[in-house]
């Protein structure tokens, strides 16, 4: 395998993209079963919920890697890099191994979306290194995503709020049933939400739920990562981790892109919906700074206007438009102290020459734009491949 083989692979990857996005475990099924259904043979935590799921698996891998386990690790998007995605003790996979691993999913002769393909990859791998746990987010939802085909140890869902509703409902007890719905007989789910529907589908399923009550204190920033470290522990202690491992690891957790200080004025942050706007709003609230100057780049399926109007108060707002069709233009916004700026690298680079020594520059509405933004800063080219779920 080549550079032009890779690409083409990623050009091919992204094509699945027309497929569109299909709910369901039929395909996956049959695939896994072609390829020996490795995911049986794999111990592995389901994480759900619609913020926070990212944070507490790269969390739970931390405490297992500091406990001396090798971990897999599954989570989506990727940021910049297709390998992202599989990870296994924070190593992404080789490009060799995920081009190998992509021809035989193929060679199954299944036609799978992108997650779905991406998902069998990534069990391939787990199996292949020889991992002992994995820490498996899920994509979307929980009832109908191809993750849910798993056989857990444990389940996780960390939040409900309103997002993807066009696919999970328009209600919150719609959208914790679909999430509810990765709980399986005899396996414990944990989480910080009380909730009757997600009660009454654990006990449907024969699935003891366990609520998370307090914080527990990690390096990652932001009040509300202190009830997701809270979620990882319970879960750890149930695996009977040593406390010991857990606060190592709660206190040495990386995940990109959440509240990250890409330089010392500024701020980057994946928050893509209400609840996640809420969530760094309360955070830059606890900041000493002069002027907030925000880039902000959004999908036209969010609720922008909820988003926008949860912002932290700012003295400038610079609206521009990741490389993904989905993006909603920043023409079609209107708000006051507002600069157009489309392209995302002028757009930082204007927000850098306005800012003031003391002033901070926010930069939040998607992980699109971040994953473009950090390509840019790191010089990476930018592939397609990084604007798909």
């Amino acid at each position: 395998m080549n550079n032009k083989d890779y690409n083409e692979m990623l050009d091919w990857l992204y094509s699945l993209k027309t497929i569109g996005i299909m709910p369901g475990l039929e395909k996956i099924s049959e695939a896994m079963e072609k390829l020996g259904n490795p995911q049986d043979k794999l111990r592995i935590i389901h994480v759900a919920g619609t913020n926070g799921k990212g944070s507490v698996c790269a969390m739970l891998e931390s405490i297992l890697r500091h406990a001396g386990y090798k971990v897999g690790m599954f989570t989506s998007p990727h940021l910049v890099d297709f390998e992202e995605r599989f990870q296994v003790n924070r190593e992404k996979i080789s490009r060799e191994d995920a081009f190998r691993l992509v021809s035989r999913v193929r060679e199954s002769g299944v036609n799978l979306t992108f997650f779905e393909l991406t998902t069998a990859v990534a069990f391939l791998h787990f199996l292949e290194k020889k991992v002992d746990y994995v820490v498996l987010e899920v994509g979307m939802g929980g009832r109908l995503d191809a993750t849910n085909i798993v056989k857990p140890v444990a389940t996780v869902i960390t939040s409900i709020s309103f997002d993807h509703t066009n696919w999970l409902g328009d209600t919150l007890d719609k959208i914790a049933y679909e999430k509810a719905c990765i709980a399986k007989r005899g396996v414990p789910l944990f989480t910080p939400v009380v909730n009757d529907v997600i009660k009454s589908v654990c006990e449907e399923r024969g699935a003891a739920m366990f609520i998370v009550t307090g914080e527990e204190e990690t390096n990652m920033r932001g009040v509300f990562q202190k009830k997701n470290a809270a979620a990882a522990a319970s879960v750890a202690r149930h695996l009977k981790i040593p406390e010991s491992s857990i606060k190592k690891g709660l206190f040495s957790v990386y995940w990109p892109a959440r509240l990250e200080f890409i330089e010392n004025n500024v701020l980057l942050d994946c928050g893509h919906n209400t609840d996640g706007i809420v969530k760094i709003a309360e955070f830059v609230k606890t900041l000493k700074y002069g002027r907030l100057i925000i880039i902000f780049g959004v999908m036209k399926d969010k609720d922008y206007a909820g988003m926008i109007k949860n912002l932290p108060n700012y003295s400038r707002i610079i609206l521009t438009k990741p490389k993904i069709e989905r993006s909603l233009d920043p023409k079609s916004i209107v708000i006051p102290n507002s600069t157009i700026i489309e392209d995302v690298g002028e757009a930082y680079n204007y927000a850098k020459s306005i800012a003031g020594e003391k002033d901070l520059i926010l930069i939040c509405g998607s992980c699109y734009l971040a994953g473009e933004f950090l390509a840019r800063k790191k010089n990476v080219g930018i592939n397609p491949i990084m604007f798909i779920q």
